[in-house]
This record gives structure tokens, C-alpha cells and sequence, in this order.
């Protein structure tokens, strides 16, 4: 069952057009990896997708339905999340506070019964408490213990990214979009965060789609492929398949370079 359809999706800022004709599905329990050059549109279909902008032209649809002119904070409460490719986090919060926040949409208290402290507001603050502690332990003992309390202004920069996706995980969400999720992190950190993304799906039940540059982490997790250049689709499928294509190749190391090393090469992991 497809979770997510987007169709002929289109969207122009000015004269630059930054989507053209954008089509995929993630059906439910995949992993799907959105790859391309820089400036391709990649993180774009994820503002669409999320409510930030809203297309030109085309349709997106989350398990059937239409959320084409939704604010954010709606697409939120229907179940997608998202993080971003520059962190968005509180700085001067902690982590455990930091993944609170994500859940105040769900809070259906007062501002009078928060300042109460009424058994209700403490039966809701108790339980979102339990489920921030709940997505922070996915990522093992590098965000939780003495760091819980820390503020994310003195975590390193991958403990910060961890932070981003946890908070995303504690929305109720049941698609996960992940803008770079290695970003920042060394190879060990990278293999650490490719175990953790695909524990997320097998084991946390999330369908994910990720922007990733990484080609070594796209080919381990992904079940399928998307390639965008220049706004457009040219390739979709396994990665195996994906990264052979001649058109794949030739947008990320150009012309000359797939006449000279062959373009069953693949794209190189510097170019992206």
C-alpha cells in the first residue's frame, strides 16, 4: 500500500524552476532514498511535501488523501515529520527538553491547568516525558545519561543530529523524512546512523524517506532509488540499478568523465 504518492509535482520560484514533473510513491514500511547533485530539488520536495511550499502544479497524497494546502503543523498531526538539512534545534535546551517540544501539539491542557500543575497536566507532561525518553534510548547511551540534561548548545554536531531525529520520532509520526542524516559524522558515526535508520523501520515501524549524499549509506538501507538533476527524474529503482544508469552518471561527473572512465562507474561519493 502506497503511504505516500506524489504526482507531476512542479514548483517554480521566479525563473527557476526547481521541480518539473516530479513523480514517486513510498508505500508503507520502505526506506526510499532521494539522491542527486547539489541543487538537483531534493530538499525542495520535502518543503512541499511538509506544507513550507506549496506546488505550482501536481498532487501529493499521504495514505490516500490529498495534502495539498495543509499548514505544517496539520501535516505534522497527520503523521509525517521531518528534519532538516540545517538543524533546527533550541540551543539553550536540553536534549530531553528539545524532544518535548515536538509533542506539544498533542497536549490538549490549559495554560491555567499547566500553571495548576493539575492531575491531568501532570498525567500528560508524565507520559510525554516516557516517550521522549523512549526515542532518545533508539540512539543509545550518546543522548541519554548525564547528556539528557545537557543543553544542545554543548553537544557535538552528530549527537546534535540524533537530537533532530528523535524529536521527529516523539511527533506520533508514521513517515519519517530525513534531510541528511549523516551530515556531519564521521565514518564511524555514519555506520552508527545507518543501523539506527533501518532499526527505526524494522523495529519502530516508520516508512522513511531520506535525502542522503552518502552513496555507501544509501546503497546499505535503501529499498529503492530516486534520482533527481535539475528538478527532474531520471532515474528510479534499486541502487545497483540507479547508480549504473548512464544518465545518473553522467550528472554527477558530466560528460567528459563518462567517456573517460566508463559509465558503468557509478556516481563517486566527492561529487555529491
Amino acid at each position: 500500500m502506497a503511504m505516500l504518492e506524489v504526482e507531476h509535482l512542479r514548483k517554480s520560484f521566479g525563473g527557476l524552476t526547481a521541480t518539473n514533473d516530479v513523480s514517486f510513491r513510498v508505500d508503507e514500511g520502505e526506506i526510499v532514498s532521494i539522491i542527486g547533485p547539489n541543487g538537483a530539488g531534493k530538499s525542495t520536495i520535502f518543503n512541499l511535501i511538509t506544507g513550507v511550499y506549496r506546488p505550482d502544479a501536481g498532487d501529493i497524497r499521504f495514505e490516500g488523501r490529498s495534502i495539498v494546502g495543509k499548514k505544517p503543523n496539520e501535516i505534522v498531526d497527520l503523521g509525517i515529520a521531518r528534519t532538516f538539512q540545517n538543524l533546527r534545534l533550541f540551543m539553550y535546551l536540553s536534549v530531553l527538553e528539545n524532544v518535548l517540544v515536538s509533542q506539544h501539539h498533542k497536549m490538549r491542557s490549559t495554560w491555567l491547568s499547566a500553571v495548576l500543575r493539575t492531575p491531568a497536566y501532570r498525567r500528560q507532561e508524565r507520559a510525554a516525558r516516557e516517550l521522549a525518553s523512549e526515542k532518545l534510548a533508539f540512539f543509545g547511551p550518546r543522548l541519554m545519561s548525564f547528556r539528557l540534561n545537557q543543553p544542545v548548545l554543548v553537544l557535538s554536531y552528530a549527537n546534535r543530529r540524533r537530537t533532530e531525529m528523535a524529536r521527529a520520532m516523539a511527533t506520533g509520526a508514521k513517515l519519517l523524512l530525513l534531510d541528511e542524516p549523516s551530515a556531519g559524522m564521521n565514518p564511524k558515526e555514519t555506520a552508527e546512523i545507518t543501523q539506527i535508520i533501518r532499526r527505526m523501520r524494522d523495529e519502530g515501524g516508520y516508512t522513511i524517506v531520506l535525502v542522503e549524499h552518502k552513496m555507501n549509506l544509501v546503497g546499505e538501507i535503501s529499498d529503492r532509488v530516486v534520482v533527481l538533476d535539475y528538478g527532474q527524474k531520471i532515474a528510479e529503482g534499486d541502487y545497483h540499478t540507479v547508480v549504473n544508469d548512464p544518465k545518473v552518471v553522467e550528472a554527477y561527473l558530466g560528460k567528459k568523465a563518462e567517456t573517460d572512465e566508463g559509465a558503468g562507474a557509478g556516481p563517486r561519493e566527492t561529487r555529491t
